[in-house]
């Protein structure tokens, strides 16, 4: 494995000499995160500053498009720190985010009022932003969209807060949608696409002829598992508020997610009072008819409430050396069957992180199916 260092605008700067170790985390829901560990030369220290890109080398790649070219998952340095301990060695910690982070340098603007699919919203807002379809100013150079299978999926009724950061909205689409999403790299064309995906049904049971992938310690391809399940956060059914009409009346809707009742049914609240019920379309001021902005309101329930299901957590590092490999058999945003016999479960999930860990030689893999634990972040968002 290798990590080769570009700047902004893909031109090579080198590769790093020598590397304590590297933490490499991808998402597919969200921006992936990386943590690297290198001792001082002249070289890293040149190499590893605020700005530049970090690219892994080691065999394995996102896509290959139709005129075959080889595009990468990357990373950007955003921090670096130096240290030198009381023996006098000298290291250098940088960390930083998948490109995919770029996405909230923009808010939305204008405002999209839309009834489409996730798919389509998307790659609305990533044009109208920071591609081909924003202005001069606002696009990201050397910015392409990226050739895409189209995914099935229902068309909601959509608005999104007005300025609301780009980055924040293409992750509620991508997962009310159950898509993956980030910025790739082409060293070759020096190009960045953006990289909208679905993954495949690898469940013992798929439909869909796939070969299964089964991750289970009487296969021995996993080292260790940790399980968690919580219904601490869950809810199933949530009433929704809208902003005021001129009249100062506030309309109220509800999704129902799952028709429970008695102790089974557990209610929410969700202040949608950001999705404005009026917008600019050029000189014009519209109103959005009520029937309309009802179904909007619902469409944001039904976002909100994917956030309080029972959360199902199966982190597991697997075995590198076993008969599934990272990239070839299985790939991040994959459903795949999780087994542990002992322990008496079995579970469909999907591979929602997966964390590659280079140190001394070796690679570690450990990949998260199902989701993970809500952060305080996230918590304190949905109180808010």
């Amino acid at each position: 494995m290798e990590l080769r260092v570009f700047d902004e605008t893909v031109e090579p700067l080198g590769l790093i000499d020598e590397m304590a170790s590297l933490l490499w985390h991808v998402k597919y829901f969200d921006v992936g995160t990386f943590n690297l560990l290198a001792p001082i030369t002249d070289n890293n220290k040149r190499l590893l500053t605020e700005g530049n890109i970090i690219v892994k080398h080691d065999g394995k790649r996102e896509m290959t498009d139709a005129a075959g070219g080889i595009w990468r998952r990357a990373a950007q340095i955003t921090y670096v720190h130096i240290t030198k301990d009381e023996n006098g060695l000298e290291q250098i910690e940088a960390q930083g985010y998948m490109l995919s982070w770029w996405l909230n340098k923009r808010c939305i603007s204008p405002q999209i009022v839309a009834t489409a699919t996730n798919q389509s919203l998307i790659n609305t807002m990533v044009k109208n932003n920071c591609g081909s379809s924003a202005s001069t100013k606002r696009r990201f150079p050397r910015f392409i969209m990226l050739a895409q299978e189209t995914i099935a999926g229902s068309a909601v009724e959509y608005a999104n807060e007005v300025y609301a950061k780009l980055g924040q909205e293409v992750k509620a689409r991508a997962q009310a949608g159950k898509l993956g999403y980030d910025i790739l790299i082409n060293e070759r064309s020096r190009q960045y696409g953006f990289y909208l995906y679905k993954g495949k049904d690898l469940t013992a049971k798929n439909s869909e002829g796939n070969t299964p992938c089964i991750f289970s310690r009487d296969f021995d391809n996993v080292n260790e598992q940790e399980y968690t399940a919580s219904i601490e956060n869950c809810g199933n059914f949530i009433y929704i508020q809208g902003a005021a009409d001129d009249s100062g009346s506030q309309p109220v809707t509800t999704v129902d997610g799952e028709g429970a009742s008695g102790l089974e049914l557990t209610e929410v609240f969700c202040d949608a009072t950001d999705i404005a019920r009026k917008y600019q379309s050029g000189e014009t001021e519209v109103t959005i008819p009520l029937n309309t902005y009802l179904q909007m309101l619902k469409t944001r329930a039904a976002a909100e409430l994917e956030n309080y299901g029972k959360i199902i957590n199966f982190v597991s590092t697997i075995n590198t050396n076993s008969n599934l490999k990272f990239k070839q058999d299985f790939d991040l945003g994959d459903r795949i069957t999780c087994k542990e016999t002992k322990w008496g479960i079995q579970i469909d999930a999907r591979i929602t992180e997966v964390t590659e860990t280079y140190q001394k030689g070796a690679e570690e893999i450990e990949a998260t199916f199902g989701d993970s634990l809500p952060t305080l972040v996230d918590q304190i968002r949905k109180v808010r």
